[in-house]
């Protein structure tokens, strides 16, 4: 008896007990006090004086554990990130049982040490053709993603393109339109919200939207202009022309970016392409599997040849992948190579171990894919199933689920803001309502609506910081021609703030779509000597923190911006800063310089954006696109509370917990019930 007490004893001594608002002793309200004035700062997201707010409120009551988790948050969210990790370090070593703190404390080491994505993948599960009832596909050849984590597989013999959800449940079978059944559809291919459907039977492409409606087409059989003998794979440069292999004339079509026929190359002696039959671009260079010859081919964008890539153990490559520093070729016969052009060091995957480490075989692999999470799909036609490998990290640890800020201005109306990330830093797309779960006070709300994607994102907010030397606004006419296609790409409903990096920091426009003001308030400038760049780029983050939809700060610089200009806020807290908020930073300047672009690389890239010489080569017309392509991929739930309004200025605790793809994430906050008006 004895023995199980202590049992039962030690079991609920070592769960995690949740942080909750501690009982305060005569003269401690103050701290309960300060620590309301932080909870209400940080949800408006200004986060000095809710780090001041939350201090003030530890400096008074020692053992305030929320208090400090709630510092420990606004520390990360304002881009302290080793900071954020000091406070939750000193919260482990009072609680070493509480597992959301050793979550946390995890996946911000992991993130301050830059991530996992290249990490060894494991399989993870197999797709089956046979597996769904009226979703069935037999000799898979493709599959692709859009940007909300939907996945799309195209059956061969089948002749159809199945829809799947992010969770991998099939929602959708389409076998073309009603006058065009397709008869072969052999490579698929995801652009701007349409998806292409390379048809081999009718030499026809196909255009769906992404609830499968037919758009349009373009085709037909022959060996002239825009007519194919077996289209068997499709890509797209950044200026948006379209390239097409053409397996049966043995060529590569080029169409410009209305469809127009441009050109054609690969049937010549020299070239002699012999069934071509993958196809990706990756760096401005086309890169063309010429399936019979058993090479991969390199083109520029003209069609010059520059590169013959083989390897003597291929027999019959089918197709080809270029994705986060790894091209991946699938071989029918001998299995998928991938290639890190990092390393210089060729792998080979013929056969692997499933999850009763049980080898199988690929049989045939036709094609590969990755999606946003550095997940791979191997296709092999003639098992009829897709197998799925991913990090095992991705399986293994919990997601990383945040608790931005709580709405309660509108109580009992109550507005969640979260974000959820897999543990490589890869944001979490396509989780569903019943994806979650919110808990009031430890009773679960049922009730919560989600906020649907397309309404979040129908604003784009974007916030210019201009280096106010010499050099930039010498070269403002440069600056304008460059921003001529974006502005006219920018809708009604779009923000945009210039803000000038001088001696200090200055708004200059707060809102504006002009490009003539736009432009004009940079000539008008005084130049100045010094620039500060890191507290005008603190300046803009802090303002695109608390925008709702697609958010980009964008530097305008010429090549004498210094690393010395950032002050007081360093590239690294810039960077931590624009990382919590999913913030792209973009580096636009006015003079090429190698030198420059590796002082703005260590910022741009980790946040995903780029750095853009403004010559004219042809990105600045795909600015807006591009800018708009960095989705607002956070979850904001809402639900309408049960608490009794007289309780005014009791603290409600609030926990979300996530399960997607068999893998769990949870977080915990809570409000201050509001005083009635």
């Amino acid at each position: 008896m004895k023995r199980a007490i202590f049992i039962v004893f030690l079991l609920v001594a070592t769960q995690a007990l949740p942080l909750d608002i501690p009982t305060f002793r005569l003269g401690e309200d103050p701290s309960r006090e300060e620590f309301k004035r932080g909870l209400t700062y940080k949800n408006l997201r200004q986060y000095s004086n809710a780090k001041d707010k939350f201090q003030r409120a530890i400096s008074l009551k020692k053992d305030f554990d929320l208090a400090r988790l709630e510092l420990a948050n606004t520390y990360f969210l304002s881009g302290e990130w080793e900071t954020a990790l000091d406070e939750l370090e000193i919260l482990s070593s009072q609680k070493p049982q509480d597992l959301l703190i050793q979550n946390k404390i995890e996946v911000l080491r992991l993130a301050i040490a830059g991530g996992n994505s290249k990490l060894e993948r494991t399989y993870f599960k197999t797709i089956h053709g046979d597996e769904f009832r009226g979703f069935r596909f037999r000799n898979p050849v493709d599959v692709v993603f859009d940007e909300e984590g939907f996945f799309y597989i195209a059956g061969f013999e089948t002749s159809n393109v199945i829809q799947f959800n992010p969770n991998g449940n099939p929602i959708s079978n389409w076998k073309g339109t009603f006058t065009k059944k397709w008869q072969r559809p052999v490579a698929l291919h995801y652009r701007e919200g349409k998806l292409y459907v390379l048809d081999f039977g009718r030499d026809e492409i196909f255009l769906l939207d992404r609830k499968g409606n037919f758009l349009s087409s373009f085709g037909s059989s022959g060996g002239r202009d825009g007519q194919f003998r077996g289209p068997s794979s499709i890509a797209f440069d950044s200026k948006g022309d379209m390239y097409i292999t053409d397996s049966g004339n043995n060529r590569i079509q080029k169409f410009n970016g209305k469809g127009d026929f441009a050109y054609a190359w690969g049937d010549s002696e020299r070239d002699g392409l012999r069934n071509p039959s993958g196809i990706f671009i990756h760096e401005d260079r086309v890169y063309v599997v010429d399936k019979d010859n058993a090479r991969i081919c390199v083109y520029d964008l003209e069609g010059n040849r520059i590169e013959i890539i083989k390897k003597a153990e291929w027999k019959k490559p089918r197709s080809i992948r270029i994705l986060e520093n790894e091209m991946i070729i699938s071989d029918e016969l001998t299995g998928i190579w991938s290639y890190a052009l990092e390393l210089g060091e060729w792998k080979k995957m013929e056969k692997f171990r499933d999850k009763k480490q049980v080898y199988r075989v690929l049989d045939r692999p036709f094609a590969v894919n990755i999606d946003s999470t550095g997940t791979l799909f191997a296709v092999d036609y003639a098992r009829h199933r897709v197998d799925v490998f991913t990090s095992k990290t991705n399986l293994v640890t919990n997601l990383d689920l945040r608790i931005e800020s709580i709405d309660s201005t509108d109580f009992p109306n109550i507005h969640i803001t979260t974000k959820l990330k897999y543990r490589n830093g890869k944001e979490v797309l396509g989780a569903d309502r019943l994806a979650f779960r919110l808990y009031e006070n430890e009773n679960m709300t049922p009730l919560f609506s989600l906020l649907q994607k397309e309404k979040l994102n129908e604003r784009m907010n974007i916030a210019f910081v201009f280096e106010n030397s010499k050099e930039l606004v010498e070269r403002a006419l440069i600056i304008e021609d460059s921003l001529t296609y974006f502005f006219k790409g920018v809708n009604d409903w779009d923000n945009l703030r210039l803000i000038r990096s001088g001696k200090d920091s200055s708004v200059i426009l707060a809102s504006t779509r002009s490009q003539r003001d736009f432009i004009a308030r940079i000539r008008e400038s005084m130049p100045e000597k010094k620039w500060n760049l890191g507290k005008a780029g603190f300046e803009a983050l802090s303002f695109l923190s608390k925008e709702i939809g697609p958010k980009v700060l964008v530097y305008l610089v010429s090549e004498s911006s210094r690393n010395s200009a950032f002050f007081p806020y360093s590239k690294a807290r810039l960077t931590q800063f624009a990382m919590a908020h999913g913030i792209p930073i973009y580096a636009l300047s006015v003079s090429p310089s190698e030198e420059l672009e590796r002082q703005w690389k260590d910022i741009t890239d980790p946040t995903g954006g780029k750095f853009i010489v403004l010559d004219g080569d042809g990105l600045e017309r795909e600015l807006y696109k591009i800018f708009r392509s960095h989705k607002d991929n956070r979850y904001i739930l809402s639900y309408k509370s049960e608490t009794n309004p007289e309780l005014a200025d009791r603290y409600i605790k609030l926990v979300v917990d996530t399960e997607h793809k068999g893998v769990k994430g949870k977080d915990e906050g809570g409000y201050f019930v509001p005083s009635s008006l």
